[in-house]
């Protein structure tokens, strides 16, 4: 009986440990084209400008943390937080890039039109439509600012501290299923 239960829990845990190292390098993918990652429709981004400072409960400050749900583009409406991909200049190249920015109208052929909470934005020049909507704000997570930081400054530290750790747990599992064998 001990032998099932310990053979259990050692699949239990190498399986844990695929999904872990899957989620991973699928949420590092997503990063590099900068697209979401989404978990049950579910999804979090880091907000890392000042464009969403505002007097609205739902207004986003540098570092916060936004929940997105995957949504349907045809039910948001006006007042909807929104996460979007859109073609912006940096240093004289073309990079896709998402912003969240708040919805502020919707034209007749159903595009958004976008705009940060910060007074000091403007309209966003290019309309929202279904192809580069990603996601609408669920809710946010404003406590972890510290934790957010040391993510933003240290993430390829973070990332081989995680893989190193699921080894160990790996070899240890392994070992100890192979001393329960032999």
């Amino acid at each position: 009986m001990k032998k099932i239960i310990s053979g259990i829990l050692v699949s239990l845990t190498i399986l844990i440990f695929g999904l872990s190292i899957s989620i991973m390098f699928l949420g590092a993918s997503a990063y590099k084209n900068n697209e979401l990652f989404f978990i049950f429709n579910y999804s979090f981004s880091i907000v890392p400008t000042d464009s969403m400072i505002g007097d609205q409960p739902d207004s986003l400050e540098p570092g916060d943390v936004a929940i997105l749900k995957r949504g349907n583009f045809d039910q948001i409406s006006i007042g909807d937080v929104v996460v979007y991909q859109d073609l912006v200049n940096i240093g004289g190249v073309g990079k896709r890039i998402l912003i969240i920015h708040r919805v502020v109208d919707i034209n007749s052929d159903g595009s958004l039109v976008t705009k940060g909470d910060n007074p000091v934005n403007s309209i966003d020049p290019h309309p929202v439509t279904s192809s580069t909507y990603q996601g609408t704000l669920s809710s946010k997570v404003t406590f972890l600012k510290p934790i957010v930081d040391l993510m933003i400054y240290s993430r390829s530290l973070i990332f081989l501290a995680l893989t190193a750790v699921l080894v160990i747990l790996l070899i240890w599992e392994l070992a100890h299923m192979y001393s329960k064998i032999y």
